[in-house]
């Protein structure tokens, strides 16, 4: 149960014997599965109702019974992907060798149990403090996320610490995915400025859009017209795109829905996170995983572009020496305009 009945309150329970925590004020509801990886399932604005998480068709089982048909080439985190919010923790994209162990996609950290304590706990503010050790690699990843009174954000503090007695390699990202009531054709992207690379989706993909470069928000359409991918599409309009916005120049972007005067803003150090994986898909994606059934967009702070492996050639990787950490702050907020 809830520890009390007003102001901000937490709770821990079981959602298919899965360890889930809530974290709660008088306008904002999330929902924490601690006993994977942290993912935040639930961002839900009271007021209106709204919760900006995508749920995706993939259900998820409970662990202990689930026995996938067989093991996939490029690791499990599809097979519990459940859609909202993950932490991606060593290693970002497809899998990759690294130091003589493999680490499947998006690394070790969103498959893992964390476990928690409670640090702070009054009508005021509820602060929750995460940590989990990785198995492939050595290294201390924790978090403190914080929720406060009448404040319709979290405050995520996390620091990542180096364990073995050798120089350690790594991609480090988060990866929020929005979904319905909150995207829609109405949704705009603010971003300041950035420089677009249009990749390979994903499955058997459909696109309107080369596979180029341009200037935030346009790029160059298969017709030969400039797209604005400051808007999002229609949920019919059969697109699938995997994009790479770099060259950030500021440390934030909102996602507005003009209709319903209601946006998602998401703040970050772009010091480590230098760039944003744009992951958009309106039931334009077949095959192996979405079979035409996804309508989501995704924009995800990333230190890296896609793998360890080859961040390490480009340069692009973060490192941290024997023992030493790396510190970061992410707010996430609702905007009403």
């Amino acid at each position: 149960m809830l520890n009390r009945n007003k102001g901000c309150r937490w709770a821990e329970f079981y959602w298919k014997g899965i360890k889930t925590i809530i974290m709660e004020n008088e306008v904002l509801r999330i929902e924490v599965l601690a006993d994977k990886g942290t993912d935040i399932v639930e961002f839900l604005y009271k007021p209106k109702d709204i919760d900006f998480m995508w749920r995706g068709p993939i259900p998820i089982y409970q662990f202990s019974k689930m026995i996938p048909t067989i093991s996939s080439k490029i690791g499990s985190f599809i097979d519990y992907y459940p859609g909202g919010w993950q932490e991606i923790f060593p290693n970002g994209g497809l899998p990759t060798e690294y130091k003589g162990t493999i680490i499947g996609l998006h690394g070790e950290i969103s498959l893992l149990p964390w476990e928690y304590e409670v640090i702070d706990d009054s009508l005021e503010k509820i602060s929750i403090k995460f940590k989990v050790r990785t198995y492939r690699t050595p290294f201390l990843v924790e978090k403190i996320i914080h929720i406060e009174k009448e404040n319709p954000s979290i405050t995520i503090e996390e620091n990542i610490t180096n364990e073995a007695e050798e120089n350690m390699d790594f991609i480090w990202g988060h990866h929020p995915s929005f979904g319905k009531p909150f995207i829609s054709s109405d949704c705009v992207i603010k971003i300041k400025k950035a420089k677009i690379i249009v990749a390979k989706g994903d499955g058997k993909s459909f696109s309107n859009l080369k596979q180029t470069e341009g200037l935030w928000p346009f790029v160059e359409g298969v017709d030969g017209k400039k797209v604005d991918i400051s808007r999002c599409p229609g949920e019919n309009d059969k697109v699938s795109d995997v994009i790479f916005l770099t060259e950030l120049q500021d440390n934030n972007y909102e996602i507005i829905n003009e209709k319903l005067k209601i946006g998602f803003r998401l703040e970050f150090p772009i010091s480590i996170f230098r760039n944003l994986w744009f992951w958009r898909v309106a039931k334009g994606s077949f095959n192996y995983p979405w079979y035409g059934r996804t309508y989501n967009i995704a924009l995800e702070p990333f230190s890296s572009l896609p793998v360890l492996s080859e961040a390490i050639k480009r340069g692009d990787n973060l490192s941290l020496e024997p023992w030493k950490n790396l510190k970061a702050k992410i707010i996430a907020s609702v905007v009403e305009i």
